[in-house]
C-alpha cells in the first residue's frame, strides 16, 4: 500500500529534473499522476514529457501526459479539465514549472526577459492554482505545493533582482492563498529544495563550484509526498526546506499524516 493510494496529483514542468522525480515518486506511492510541460523546451535541455510518462508506466504507475504551457490560461484550464475527465478528482497540485535567471543586475535584464520569467514563475502557479481550487473546494480537501527558494528571503544567496523577486512573490502568494482557502480544508505550502543536480543546474557554469553539495532531485521525493498528504488541519501556510526535513517537522509529522 502506498501513502498516496487513490489520490490524483498534477505535476507541472515534469519533463526533467525535480518535476520528473516528483511525478515518479507520487506514482510509486500509488497516486494517479497528471504530468504536463511544454511540448518543446525553449532552452534545449534534455528530457521530454513522454520519457517521464514511460518511466512511470515502466514502474507500474498510472499517468496522463499533457502538453501545457502554464503561462497560457486556456492551456491550463484544458489540462485541468482533461485531468478531471480522466480521474474525476484532483488531490494535489505540485507547481514545479519554472525558469531561472541568476545574478544579473537590473540594467542587464530587459523588459521582455523580466516579463517572461515572471509569467513562468509567478503567473504559472497562479493560473494552475486558480484552475484547481474550485475542485478542491468542492472536495473539501486538497494540497497545493509551490516551489520556493532561499533566494526569496536572502539577497546574499546570489539570486539577483529578477529571480529572487519572482520567488519572493511565490512565497507571499502561497502564504496568502493558504489563509484564503483554509476554511475549505485546502493546504498551501512552499517547498524549498535547495541546490539540485538537475539538467537545468548543470547548464549553469557557476553551479560547478558547489556541485558536491547538491543532491539528486529524487532526494526531495519524501518531502513532496509529505506535503501532498496535508490539509488545512495538519500543515499549511508553511515553508518546508530540505535542510529542515527530518529534524523539526519531518518524519514524525509525515508518519502521523500518513496514518490519519
Amino acid at each position: 500500500m502506498g501513502q498516496m493510494d487513490g489520490m490524483v496529483a498534477i505535476v507541472t514542468g515534469a519533463s526533467r529534473g525535480l518535476g520528473r522525480a516528483i511525478a515518479r515518486e507520487y506514482a510509486r506511492e500509488g497516486a494517479s499522476v497528471v504530468i504536463c510541460a511544454r511540448s518543446q523546451s525553449p532552452t534545449g535541455l534534455a528530457g521530454t514529457l513522454e520519457e517521464t510518462a514511460q518511466d512511470i508506466r515502466n514502474d507500474g504507475g498510472v499517468v496522463l501526459a499533457l502538453n501545457c504551457d502554464v503561462t497560457d490560461e486556456s492551456q491550463v484550464n484544458a489540462m485541468v479539465r482533461q485531468a478531471m475527465e480522466r480521474f474525476g478528482r484532483i488531490d494535489a497540485l505540485f507547481n514545479n514549472a519554472g525558469a531561472m535567471v541568476l545574478g544579473e543586475s537590473l540594467l542587464e535584464i530587459d523588459a521582455a526577459r523580466w516579463e517572461q520569467l515572471m509569467r513562468v514563475n509567478v503567473n504559472g502557479p497562479y493560473l494552475c492554482s486558480r484552475a484547481v481550487v474550485p475542485i478542491m473546494m468542492e472536495q473539501r480537501r486538497g494540497s497545493i505545493i509551490n516551489i520556493g527558494s532561499r533566494m526569496a528571503t536572502d539577497p546574499g544567496q546570489g539570486g539577483g533582482v529578477l529571480y529572487s523577486a519572482s520567488k519572493a512573490a511565490v512565497h507571499m502568494f502561497s502564504y496568502c492563498l493558504a489563509d484564503e482557502v483554509r476554511e475549505y480544508n485546502i493546504a498551501v505550502n512552499i517547498l524549498s529544495p535547495g541546490g539540485l543536480r538537475s539538467e537545468g543546474s548543470a547548464a549553469i557554469p557557476w553551479t560547478q563550484r558547489d556541485w558536491h553539495e547538491r543532491v539528486d532531485p529524487s532526494t526531495i521525493g519524501p518531502m513532496a509526498v509529505f506535503l501532498a498528504l496535508q490539509d488545512a488541519g495538519s500543515f499549511t501556510g508553511q515553508l518546508a526546506s530540505r535542510f529542515d526535513f527530518g529534524t523539526t517537522w519531518g518524519p514524525g509529522v509525515a508518519e502521523r499524516a500518513a496514518s490519519s
